[in-house]
């Protein structure tokens, strides 16, 4: 049978066929935003406005109160072209396209796969604020498992018909192995072979080898016995003043260390009662001790008490002298509902060549732009395979699920 020719078109949609089937974290996040993406021509920093759910206060007799709507919105920033830049040969270019796949696009497709999925993994890392789990023990229980459902649902998030978990492989491994024989006997065959968990409480689960380990700061690795209080209440801002910790110690907390305050609970956002949990938040800038043990920490989300703020998301001020928990290293595997990450993959601008083609999956959205061209003066031919990227945690809508 005579060799296909491999044309750009070909190529690109044989490598959309391989980047969709191989990338959890995209094949599970919200697109409802890609629409907006609806032309051609886009590039890095191109932005996109996403307004979140508004919240408001209920209420109650028949003399109502005009509320100004408190609009919060995010922004999707454009900020990633990834691509894989190939040489070969004419030679190369005479394959059938299955075996130019498995020696050239499969190779470069993986690489971006995994550099996507893992900047996706370390924005997880340092902008989700809620946990569960214990860092560095093994998510090896039923209970692990659902105490994230339960923590995301205190949040009112639904988590009834899409909901997700992503671990470390080893997660993985020692969650199966606790709960084999909870299973049927056909979900434990699927179990074996294939490596799948499968569903378990609210989640689809699935393992990933791009999960981060995140290092924490000095602090909370060295000196986890700190008498660590907050100095000064806070009603508002993302500011934490404390005292008691080891002096001058640089990098105390870093960023993507995480905190939980006694004597302020979370709320949840529809209705703003509280969870009965201390309030947790995420590092965002690292923060050094001074010669007194004094500390001044960025932290988010921003601390809104007041309550005729309709967003409100604290029970009460944080107080004066309350106690500070730490926590240490950890694995940060996510739960979420697919609401919880946005992602966009617009389409890129053709380059002006002969041979350029983009690829758009009408399923999920994906584009991905091949380009083939010749050096001259090397004598060499190239193909360059190129996706543009944006992507965008809700920490409202997501846990990270520490071990």
């Amino acid at each position: 049978m005579a060799n296909q020719f491999i044309t750009t078109d070909l190529v690109s949609n044989t490598a959309l066929a391989m980047f969709a089937n191989n990338a959890p974290f995209v094949m599970t996040a919200s697109r409802i935003y890609q629409d907006d993406f609806v032309s051609s021509g886009y590039k890095i920093g191109d932005t996109l406005q996403v307004r979140r759910q508004n919240h408001f206060i209920v209420g109650d007799g028949s003399v109502a109160t005009p509320q100004s709507i408190i609009e919060t919105v995010e922004t999707i920033v454009i900020a990633h072209q990834y691509h894989a830049l190939i040489a070969y040969t004419i030679q190369d270019l005479s394959l059938r396209i299955e075996d130019f796949s498995r020696l050239f696009i499969a190779p470069a497709i993986q690489e971006v796969i995994t550099q996507m999925e893992k900047d996706i993994a370390q924005a997880a890392e340092q902008e989700l604020n809620f946990f569960t789990g214990t860092a560095g023990v093994a998510i090896n229980s039923f209970t692990t498992v659902d105490t994230a459902g339960a923590k995301l649902l205190e949040q009112g998030v639904n988590i009834a018909s899409d909901a997700y978990m992503a671990m470390t492989v080893r997660d993985g491994s020692s969650l199966k192995g606790a709960l084999l024989n909870n299973f049927t006997p056909v979900f434990n065959e699927d179990i074996v072979r294939s490596s799948a968990i499968g569903h378990l409480s609210y989640f689809d689960i699935f393992q990933s080898q791009n999960i981060k380990h995140h290092i924490a700061g000095a602090g909370p690795r060295l000196f986890s016995s700190d008498p660590l209080l907050v100095n000064g209440a806070v009603a508002s801002g993302n500011t934490i003043l404390m005292d008691g910790a080891t002096i001058s110690t640089a990098d105390y907390f870093v960023v993507g260390d995480v905190i939980s305050i006694e004597g302020v609970q979370s709320v949840n956002p529809v209705g703003r009662a509280s969870t009965g949990q201390d309030m947790q938040f995420v590092v965002t800038a690292n923060a050094s001790s001074d010669g007194a043990g004094n500390l001044s920490v960025q932290v988010a989300p921003i601390i809104i008490s007041d309550t005729l703020n309709p967003n409100r998301n604290v029970s009460n001020p944080i107080p004066n002298n309350a106690p500070v928990t730490m926590v240490g290293s950890y694995n940060c595997n996510v739960a979420y509902p697919s609401r919880g990450l946005d992602i966009v993959c617009p389409p890129l601008y053709k380059l002006q060549v002969p041979y350029a083609s983009v690829a758009v999956d009408p399923e999920t959205g994906l584009s991905l732009a091949v380009t083939q061209t010749g050096d001259i003066l090397g004598y060499q031919n190239y193909m360059r395979i190129d996706l543009l990227c944006g992507f965008k945690w809700h920490p409202q809508y997501a846990v990270k699920v520490l071990s």
